[in-house]
């Protein structure tokens, strides 16, 4: 081989420097080429050890920092339950002192309640007069009226002789109460539901039982009266001097359009439609 050979391969492996290898990765028993370099790692000086305490010291420094770790972990948790046992009765305070506010509020309240009951028994002494006085006036029927109205049907249904009455009476029960029947009157219609507040019993005389028939029909439409009849009627034929007559008594209902004041569909509805009796009621009742 030549020098210049030498040289050559020299300077080429100068050109390109080989990787370095580290120690520890080499395989045993490989042996590295000339021109491959080691790495060895670096020296560290250390004294020798030697370990002279029996197993049970060892277990003993164990045993220690498990106390010690059981210890902390124990403060921890005292430590934490004094927190939280300080956020709770801080908020337990403030709710007791809410508590106390609304006791001593609770007593100014049923203070000014107990000043405050003659006034609300005044209030409901006021009330049942009030209430008396609207009872009394709805159960006041207009007399007057009832036989102004009575008059003035006969008036319409008057021929040339008219009707004349010989007598004329109204007998006033006033409200039917709850449960009771709604006409007390002598009624043609079984069926009928108008509330009556009297009866109205009449005499007089027509010319002809037409006249009658057209008195009943316009007393009929009258709102003031309900169910008029008619029970007995005696014609007495005329001669050439007087003209023939018909005598006829009869009945009839007194609604309540002619009460001072009128009632309204509540009070209606409570007596048309009486609510069901309670149980304990009914057994009361019940002999």
């Amino acid at each position: 081989m030549s020098a210049g050979a030498v040289t050559t391969r020299k300077s080429a492996g100068k050109d390109k420097p080989a990787a370095k290898k580290s120690f520890w990765s080499m395989e045993i028993g490989h042996k590295s080429a000339a021109d491959e370099k080691v790495e060895h790692p670096a020296f560290v000086p250390t004294l020798p050890r030697v370990d002279l305490l029996p197993q049970s010291v060892h277990d003993s420094l164990a045993r220690r920092r498990i106390l010690r770790v059981t210890a902390l972990l124990a403060v921890l948790l005292l430590a934490g339950g004094a927190a939280l046992w300080y956020l709770q009765g801080s908020r337990i305070s403030e709710a007791e002192a809410a508590l106390k506010a609304a006791n001593t509020e609770q007593t100014a309240i049923q203070a000014k309640v107990a000043q405050l009951a003659p006034i609300k028994e005044m209030y409901k002494q006021i009330s049942d007069q009030q209430d008396l006085v609207k009872t009394t006036m709805a159960s006041q029927p207009q007399a007057t009226a009832v036989l102004e109205h009575l008059y003035q049907v006969a008036a319409r249904a008057a021929g040339p002789n008219g009707i004349t009455f010989t007598s004329a009476s109204v007998a006033y029960q006033g409200l039917p109460k709850p449960g009771d029947p709604l006409n007390a009157c002598a009624n043609p219609d079984p069926f009928g539901s108008a509330i009556a507040i009297g009866c109205l019993t009449f005499e007089a005389t027509a010319s002809s039982r037409e006249q009658i028939s057209q008195f009943l029909t316009l007393l009929d439409a009258d709102p003031i009266f309900v169910g008029p009849y008619v029970d007995s009627s005696t014609m007495a034929v005329g001669t050439a001097g007087s003209p023939t007559q018909v005598t006829f008594t009869g009945t009839s209902g007194i609604s309540t359009d002619a009460l001072s004041v009128p009632l309204t569909d509540d009070q209606i509805q409570a007596i048309i439609k009486p609510p069901a009796p309670a149980a304990s009621d009914a057994a009361k009742a019940t002999p």
